[in-house]
């Protein structure tokens, strides 16, 4: 099946998950039949060349046609030079939640690294050397070609991952209408108003998502009705969702300030699943 991440870029560490991650990446390498180049920020010396070597024996990648590029200086901005000028379509990175050692993922990077990468990207958060695949996907919509585009190159994915579950999601928050509705006099009238609304705009999703024609796991369409990004979000995290994927394409960076709130250490300890960022 035809799958445009044709080159996978790894943000590899000497991290205790650094290795799961490779085995994660391995294994997303061999489902799209595609090119891997490993980027590791750090001094280029007898030990560390022989510690990734290591890795990548003992993950079962060929040494000849794994590619390594190794960066020094600002560890997002040359990940993200290296990502552009290999081709990249599709950075792998690791949230490194519990890795305080590694403070150069968090904050700032992660946050520029999500909103600047020239390709997509994936961060898993729990990476693991048995790696099964990820089974149930969620997609975030807001109805423009973009989000169509996000959503059919989700599900082609959860196709080739035979996942068995594929939701698609849509936020939707008006203050005018809870404000409307709580004046209707009292708390029942107000949760039947919302409900309609739900309703209303569910019926609207429904029919998007006809139009997409998407033929092989059955689709599930949520409209979430609450703080914009919160909604979601929390859906996410409450449903065990593996992989939830949003647009990366908008200029407006605002979508992963309300998905990831926490100013200071950004998504790190906030992910609610693995996210793909589809660019």
């Amino acid at each position: 099946m035809h799958f445009p991440f044709k080159k996978l870029g790894l943000a590899l560490t000497f991290s205790p998950t650094g290795f799961a991650l490779l085995k994660e990446t391995k294994r997303l390498k061999e489902l799209f039949n595609s090119e891997i180049v490993l980027i590791h920020s750090g001094k280029k010396d007898d030990e560390s060349e022989q510690k990734i070597g290591e890795m990548i024996d003992n993950s079962g990648l060929a040494k000849q046609s794994t590619e390594i590029i190794w960066v020094q200086g600002n560890p997002a901005n040359e990940i993200l030079k290296v990502t552009k000028s290999k081709n990249v379509d599709l950075l792998i990175a690791g949230a490194l939640e519990k890795e305080p050692v590694l403070k150069y993922y968090l904050g700032s990077v992660a946050r520029k690294i999500m909103r600047e990468a020239s390709s997509s990207v994936l961060i898993i958060e729990s990476p693991s050397e048995a790696a099964a695949g990820f089974k149930k996907f969620c997609v975030s919509t807001d109805y423009s070609q973009d989000s169509e585009s996000v959503i059919k190159l989700s599900y082609q994915f959860a196709l080739m991952e035979n996942a068995h579950e594929f939701i698609i999601v849509r936020d939707i928050y008006t203050p005018g209408l809870s404000s409307a509705a709580m004046e209707s006099g009292s708390t029942s009238n107000a949760e039947e108003v919302i409900s309609i609304f739900q309703k209303e705009e569910e019926e609207k999703l429904n029919m998007f998502v006809r139009e997409l024609n998407l033929k092989g796991i059955p689709v599930i369409v949520k409209c979430l009705y609450g703080r914009e990004g919160w909604a979601e979000r929390d859906f996410v995290q409450n449903n065990n969702i593996d992989i939830f994927a949003v647009n990366g394409k908008t200029k407006k960076f605002y979508f992963f300030d309300r998905l990831f709130p926490n100013e200071l250490e950004f998504s790190i300890k906030h992910l609610p699943s693995n996210l793909l960022i589809l660019r």
